[in-house]
């Protein structure tokens, strides 16, 4: 069975590519990092040698000016035609808390536009302070790649992040809903959801469903002596996908 070649981009200051990197292989896939500034940048590689984009959290060039602005300024303005080309291309794409940010602010997510027009926001927690737990999120129907198969299920993962509030336009289609925090229908109540995102939303995908972005971590949560393995069913869902 072919392995998937998936890229993981890697910039300074993101702190969970290793577990990215391992959860992929576990899934079934062949990972590799791709460093932002030596090599994309450099051109010495390409974001179309993936079958499938990963981008981790952390704090991607120390979230100065915002979270993941830097990260997605150096997409926006240098590497516009390769991002264009795969989301064209129909590449499988994930974005897991800085991540979440980074695609957001280049526009893929929620998408429906050109990249480098952003009309959503990932701001500061409603409780103005950096979350870091366990939570209960839901997986919604949807058209998610990431998700096939998966409706209904509920995943413990663990959230760390202060910039987690989703801010999503008025012509934000609730169908793009991927997880929810706190119940099946998403909970508004402190703590269960950790940051304030209106009706629970925790993870969103665009109209394809290939682009998936979520604020907690399911990259931490694949090996059940670190708490459990729920996690690893959204990267399997995401591999078997594209076998």
């Amino acid at each position: 069975m072919r392995r998937p070649k998936v890229l993981v981009l890697y910039a300074p200051g993101n702190n969970c590519h290793h577990e990215l990197l391992d959860a992929f292989r576990i899934a079934g896939a062949d990972p590799e990092l791709v460093l932002l500034t030596a090599d994309l940048l450099r051109g010495r590689r390409t974001l179309s040698e993936g079958d499938m984009l990963a981008i981790p959290g952390g704090f991607s060039f120390g979230d100065h000016i915002a979270a993941g602005r830097i990260f997605a300024i150096d997409l926006i303005h240098r590497l516009k035609d390769q991002l264009r080309e795969a989301r064209e291309r129909g590449v499988p794409m994930i974005g897991i808390c800085n991540g979440f940010q980074i695609l957001v602010n280049t526009g893929l997510l929620p998408g429906g536009g050109e990249i480098g027009f952003p009309d959503a926001l990932v701001d500061r927690n409603a409780s103005a302070v950096f979350e870091s737990r366990w939570v209960d999120l839901y997986v919604q129907k949807s058209g998610c790649l990431w998700t096939k198969g998966l409706a209904g299920e509920r995943m413990r993962v663990p959230v760390a992040h202060g910039e987690g509030r989703v801010i999503l336009p008025d012509t934000y289609d609730d169908r793009q809903t991927v997880f929810r925090y706190g119940a099946p229908e998403g909970s508004e109540d402190y703590p269960a959801n950790p940051n304030g995102s209106r009706d629970g939303i925790a993870g969103i995908c665009d109209q394809s469903g290939l682009i998936l972005g979520l604020m907690p971590h399911p990259e931490r949560a694949i090996y059940p002596w670190l708490g459990n393995d729920d996690g690893i069913r959204i990267f399997r869902a995401g591999v078997d996908a594209v076998r």
